[in-house]
C-alpha cells in the first residue's frame, strides 16, 4: 500500500482539479463547436450576401432546402434584394417565405425553379425583374403586392398555374411577354393608370374570360391578348388611341367589342375572331 505525503496528496488533488477543469472546458468547446456546425449546416454555408446602396442583397443560394423562411433567420430577414439568378434552376425549393422588408426581386431570381409551388411576396416589394419567375410551372400565386410599380419582361412567362386577377393601382409598367401563357388567369382587372399594354403581355392566357382595362389606356401593342380563346366580350375605355397588329388574334370566341372612342385599329387586330372590325 502506497501512502502519499501531505504535499504529494495536495499536488495530486490539484492536478485532478485541473484535469477536471480542462475536461469541462473541452466539453464546453465541443458543445459550442457543434452549435456553430449546426448553424453552418442549416444556413451558414448556404448563401452569399453583399451590401448595396439599396440594402442587403442575397447574391446566391447554395443550399438544398425545400422550404426557406427568411424571416426565421436574424441575418436573412434583413435582406432587401433577391439578387440576379440567386435561385435560378434550383430544383429543391418548394416554398419560399421572403423577408418582410424586401424591396426588389432582380432578373432571373427564381428562373426555372421546377418544384417551386409557393412564394410569399411581401407587400413591400416594388420591383419584379425580367424573367424573375420565368417557367416556374408549379407556382401558385393569386395576388401581387400593392406596392409593386414595375413588372419586368417575361417575369411570369409560362407560369401556367398562377391565378392573379388584379393588377394593383401602383403598377406603372408591365414588360413585354410578362404573363404569356399564364393559363390560370381567368379574370384580369387593371386598377392602375397604365397607358400601354406591351406586346404579347397576356398572349396565350387561354382561360381569360373578362378584362377590365385601365381607365387611361392609350395603346394595346401587337399580340398583347392573342390566343385568349375564352374571351367573348371587351369594353375599351374612351382614352384608347391604338390597337396594334394582331393584338387579339385567334381569340376565337371574341364576338362583342365595344368602343367608347375611335382608335386607330390595325386591320389584323382581330384576326380569326368572330368579331370583324369595320364590318
Amino acid at each position: 500500500m502506497v501512502v502519499l505525503s501531505n504535499v504529494e496528496s495536495s499536488e495530486f488533488r490539484l492536478r485532478t482539479f485541473f484535469l477536471i477543469f480542462k475536461f469541462r472546458n473541452m466539453l464546453r468547446l465541443i458543445f459550442l463547436f457543434l452549435l456553430i456546425l449546426a448553424h453552418s449546416v442549416s444556413y451558414g454555408k448556404k448563401y452569399t450576401l453583399s451590401e448595396t446602396p439599396n440594402g442587403l442583397c442575397l447574391k446566391q443560394w447554395l443550399g438544398k432546402d425545400s422550404v426557406i423562411d427568411f424571416n426565421s433567420h436574424k441575418e436573412l430577414k434583413k435582406v432587401k434584394i433577391i439578387g440576379e439568378m440567386a435561385f435560378e434552376k434550383n430544383n429543391h425549393i418548394k416554398k419560399v417565405i421572403l423577408p418582410a422588408q424586401l424591396k426588389i426581386i432582380e432578373k432571373r431570381a427564381f428562373n426555372t425553379c421546377e418544384k417551386l409551388e409557393q412564394v410569399k411576396i411581401p407587400q413591400s416589394v416594388t420591383y419584379i425583374g425580367n424573367s424573375a419567375f420565368n417557367m416556374d410551372r408549379k407556382l401558385l400565386l393569386a395576388s401581387l403586392p400593392d406596392s409593386l410599380t414595375e413588372i419586368g419582361e417575361w417575369a411570369f412567362w409560362d407560369c401556367n398555374k398562377i391565378s392573379i386577377s388584379i393588377i394593383p393601382q401602383s403598377v406603372i409598367k408591365i414588360g413585354r411577354q410578362a404573363f404569356t401563357c399564364c393559363e390560370g388567369i381567368t379574370t384580369l382587372i387593371f386598377k392602375n393608370n397604365m397607358e400601354v399594354i406591351n406586346d404579347r403581355c397576356f398572349s396565350g392566357c387561354k382561360n381569360i374570360e373578362r378584362i377590365v382595362f385601365p381607365k387611361n389606356l392609350k395603346v394595346i401593342e401587337h399580340f398583347a391578348f392573342a390566343r385568349c380563346i375564352k374571351l367573348k366580350c371587351v369594353d375599351f375605355p374612351k382614352s384608347l388611341e391604338k390597337i396594334s397588329h394582331q393584338a387579339f388574334a385567334n381569340c376565337w370566341d371574341l364576338e362583342i367589342v365595344n368602343f367608347s372612342s375611335a382608335p386607330n385599329v390595325d386591320s389584323t387586330a382581330f384576326y380569326n375572331c368572330k368579331y370583324h372590325f369595320g364590318k
